[in-house]
């Protein structure tokens, strides 16, 4: 099983990762939690902190995920299930609301990346998106230091194209806006795992 957690920043994915992968592990499966971008060639956290084109960005993300991919397949054909704490729906929510406007809608920015993505593709068996207000996310990451791209104005725009991806991609939609422990009994009972 292969399983990834999307959402902006602030919407809980990491924390509901790592309960997802203690749930497994508590009823004896093996689980392979793993997040993107990786580092499995570079470090592309590094690299992103750079002030770099928007093609740039979706070229570097696309050659760590084919090299990803590999490491997916793997550990799922050695019976682990697969958590991953951002996928591809990333690329497209992040690198997609800035590309809209150059290509000019939404609909050509997601055909344009998904067609990048066809080639080398592996979808996850669920995705889980986690729905949470932009000012509500950027106020629980206030603590950290800051990402280039983690403002208001950008994230509003990545969470109306995952609020788009949602129609047409195989999303469990969750409001991330309540606390963890509510926000996880609530996956819980509705995710039948």
């Amino acid at each position: 099983m292969f399983i990834t957690l999307e959402g902006i920043d602030g919407s809980g994915k990491t924390s509901i990762a790592r309960k997802l992968k203690e749930k497994f592990e508590e009823e004896g499966r093996r689980v392979y939690l793993t997040e993107e971008p990786t580092q499995i060639i570079f470090d592309v956290k590094y690299i992103m902190e750079k002030d770099l084109d928007v093609f740039t960005r979706i070229f570097i993300f696309m050659a760590d995920r084919v090299e990803h991919i590999k490491v997916i397949k793997e550990k799922i054909s050695s019976d682990h299930i697969v958590i991953c704490d951002r996928y591809v729906d990333s690329t497209f929510a992040y690198q997609g609301s800035i590309l809209e406007n150059i290509l000019g809608s939404r609909e050509k920015a997601f055909d344009y990346l998904y067609n990048l993505y066809r080639p080398f593709s592996f979808d996850p068996d669920l995705i889980i998106y986690l729905d949470v207000d932009p000012g509500t996310g950027l106020r629980r990451i206030s603590s950290r230091r800051r990402e280039i791209f983690e403002n208001l104005k950008y994230l509003e725009g990545v969470r109306n194209f995952y609020l788009y991806l949602s129609r047409i991609r195989n999303y469990k939609i969750f409001d991330s806006s309540a606390n963890l422990s509510d926000l996880w009994k609530k996956i819980s009972s509705e995710i039948d795992l």
